[in-house]
């Protein structure tokens, strides 16, 4: 994920060595996860060593790949606090499917919110009364993403090809959703950032559908409240980086998302390692 959609180029960036040091700065080049910082002074950052590059607002940590002659080189990582950060800060990059469909301004919120909500958990529970009994799914009382057993996950994984299979048949955004292409997100299990060509108002509520690159696919639909806009300035036409905050959203869900951020992470870190 380019770096102008994390963060707002035009605003003061500052740089955090691993030691603490702060340093301002701006970013001459960036492509792909890959940008160049280059610092207003001298800053100590090994090769290899993790920075914070933040424009007051939002932060990224990435990774020292090369020290050039104007600056460093650096490597957007896919988590923002190795070891850190609570369940639901815990944040990755990927690229999925998904869609968004603007819903209400701010000031319609409280005539709107709980109706979508209900709408959405209506189809779910709709859904799940295929297959679901009256316990819920087996294996529940075991987390998921801190006991992955092998029976707890070939049950998990059954239940959710039982949806995917009923998502097919019965969801139109399901369908909708595969025939179009995945595109860049920055996900936690408290929010999502995406690009837009549509602007959006802070407080605006939007209903996003999300199909997680899991196997087998999770499918899952859920209401955000924009809290944060930035203009994106690497392209001509213009667009924009709208952060979202999920809300309320239910446990099941929560769940669902942690499990696919957890998994994702490992995977990247195993092509890491390769």
């Amino acid at each position: 994920m380019n770096i102008d959609i994390l963060l707002d180029l035009r605003a003061e960036l500052f740089a955090f060595s691993p030691e603490g040091q702060k340093v301002s700065g701006r970013v001459t080049e960036s492509m792909d996860d890959e940008f160049v910082f280059v610092p207003d002074a001298p800053m100590d950052a090994a090769l290899g060593s993790i920075v914070k590059i933040s424009d007051g607002q939002d932060s990224v940590l990435a990774k020292v790949i090369d020290r050039t002659g104007q600056g460093l080189k650096l490597c957007i990582e896919c988590y923002t606090s190795p070891g850190h950060e609570r369940r639901q800060d815990f944040r990755i990059y990927d690229k999925i499917y998904y869609s968004v469909n603007f819903l209400c301004h701010a000031s319609e919120r409280s005539e709107v919110l709980h109706a979508a909500i209900d709408r959405l958990r209506g189809n779910k529970l709709m859904i799940d009364s295929f297959f679901k009994g009256r316990y819920g799914y087996p294996g529940l009382d075991e987390m998921p993403y801190t006991k992955e057993g092998v029976f707890n996950q070939t049950l998990w994984e059954i239940n959710r090809k039982l949806d995917l299979l009923i998502h097919i048949v019965l969801a139109d955004e399901f369908r909708s959703l595969m025939k179009t292409s995945p595109k860049d997100i920055n996900i936690s299990a408290s929010g999502i950032r995406f690009i837009s060509e549509r602007s959006f108002l802070v407080g605006d509520l939007l209903e996003l559908h999300l199909i997680l690159p899991m196997v087998p696919l999770l499918f899952t639909s859920l209401v955000g409240e924009v809290i944060r806009q930035k203009v994106v300035t690497s392209t001509q036409a213009e667009r924009y980086a709208v952060a979202v905050r999920f809300a309320q959203l239910d446990n099941d869900t929560k769940d669902d998302i942690i499990r696919y951020l957890f998994r994702r992470q490992r995977e990247v870190l195993r092509k890491k390692q390769d």
